[in-house]
């Protein structure tokens, strides 16, 4: 199987978790429970904006839940985000180490291709400012992305460079030795 279509697959897998993933969140928030409660106040159906009748869609409640599922949109989005941003990263990594070349080539590589491997952290620090334009019309929503947001992209980060990056440099600075011991 080529590069491209690997990629491609992978890509299409990705796509169909993180829509499945959005739907499955939207229909957990819909039907009530945890992510509901998560996402929104605790629900006071009394509560209303100036004079309307209990349970129209202009009381504070029906606002407090659109806006819990607009957060929730955004978290979902963030999170589906922060996989495709591992997943990039993760393509190119095995691209670089699959490839043919010398291991110093792959050394030059890998350096160049370090911007991936920031990725979940500019995604995780998006999904923060994200939250604090949240944090105006739902602050309990909003600490609930940023929080998630900068610990999925410390952790998808810190996974990319430690478990991954630095063994695979490791090696290839190991041959990169080896083989210019043999050309002297």
């Amino acid at each position: 199987m080529s590069t491209v279509t690997r990629n491609i697959i992978v890509t299409l897998v990705l796509a169909v978790f993180g829509t499945a993933f959005i739907w499955w969140m939207n229909s957990e928030f819909v039907a009530g429970g945890l992510v509901r409660n998560l996402f929104c106040a605790v629900p006071d159906l009394d509560r209303a904006m100036g004079d309307v009748a209990p349970g129209s869609p202009q009381s504070l409640a029906a606002q407090d839940a659109l806006f819990g599922q607009i957060s929730m949109l955004i978290f979902s989005a963030v999170t589906v985000l922060q996989f495709f941003a591992f997943g990039t990263a993760w393509m190119v990594l095995v691209a670089i180490k699959r490839s043919g070349d010398a291991p110093s080539l792959k050394l030059k590589r890998l350096e160049n291709a370090d911007i991936f491997f920031d990725v979940p952290l500019y995604v995780g620090l998006f999904g923060t400012v994200s939250a604090f334009l949240v944090m105006s019309f739902s602050p309990q929503s909003s600490r609930i992305i940023a929080y998630s947001s900068t610990l999925i992209g410390i952790i998808f980060g810190l996974v990319l460079r430690v478990v991954l990056l630095f063994p695979l440099r490791q090696k290839l600075l190991r041959l990169a030795a080896q083989n210019k011991d043999k050309t002297k």
